[in-house]
């Protein structure tokens, strides 16, 4: 299982700049359901593959792997119980998270998905939190947090966004948009005041890189894809698609657009008909 981590490590900083995300909701009537954040690195084996000379005798990696959250946090309970209580709480509400590794040399097939089934709304309300949790832990059990080195882990963290439903309308927004409009949180948030001096240069130095590579990030898109119990009567945003029957609305934009407008996921609204 370490291994497995080391190696889901390193993708996820490499799908910053050229990989298919595409984050799936699918609600039931309760508004319960499962949510899902997959990572297409296809590209990233076939361009890994023509720049590697081929290895005569070697075998190809081939693997399918379903990675359990409630087996990774009953392996580590011991450094988990000389947590805070707080964090206990915050890890524990990733318990039924799992993650899908699938990878081909031979296919050039490599994608990772993560889910997670809810039975209420709120228990998704700050998943991206949990996911930075998770990332976390991840790090620091395979060794990372000890190299002093904090870019790759700025580069794990996940984007904070938090979901809300209320009067029939669905959010995806950011939290310090909340907190303006006169919300309250008990989560740290991500800003400049929060930020120490190495989170500082760890952030500049990744926008640097990723400035490098804007063909890539052009290439690279982000989906956001949402199924709901009822039919869907407006969406925030213009070019969104909404299904034939109306309960399913997609959203599409490459990396490099949101690397450039920070504002445009900042509150994706999805109202729903009575």
């Amino acid at each position: 299982m370490n291994q497995l981590f080391k190696l889901f490590i390193a993708v996820v900083v490499l799908t910053v700049s050229s990989c298919t995300v595409t984050e799936s909701i699918v609600f039931n009537e309760n508004m319960g359901g499962t949510y899902k954040n997959s990572y297409d690195l296809s590209t990233i084996m076939k361009m890994a593959g023509g720049m590697t000379p081929p290895s005569e005798g070697k075998e190809k990696t081939k693997m399918d792997t379903l990675i359990n959250f409630n087996d990774f946090m009953v392996a580590f309970k011991d450094s988990i119980a000389t947590l805070p209580e707080e964090k206990q709480a915050q890890l524990l509400e990733m318990k039924d998270m799992t993650l899908h590794l699938n990878m081909d040399e031979d296919t050039g097939i490599f994608v990772m998905e993560v889910s997670k089934p809810f039975k209420n709304f709120s228990d998704i309300e700050f998943v991206s939190y949990q996911m930075d949790d998770m990332f976390a832990m991840a790090k620091e059990q395979t060794g990372q947090s000890k190299t002093g080195n904090d870019s790759s882990g700025s580069m794990l963290e996940a984007d904070k966004v938090t979901y809300k439903f209320t009067d029939n309308t669905f959010r995806r927004v950011d939290p310090k948009l909340l907190i303006e409009e006169g919300d309250t949180f008990d989560r740290l948030l991500d800003t400049d005041e929060n930020q120490t001096e190495e989170e500082k240069k760890s952030q500049e130095m990744m926008d640097e890189m990723l400035g490098q590579f804007d063909e890539m990030l052009e290439e690279s898109s982000m989906t956001l894809t949402y199924t709901f119990p009822k039919k869907i009567k407006s969406v925030s945003h213009k070019n969104a698609i909404i299904s034939g029957d109306g309960k399913t609305v997609t959203f599409t934009t490459d990396i490099k657009t949101i690397t450039k407008d920070k504002k445009l996921l900042s509150n994706f609204e999805v109202v729903l008909e009575e």
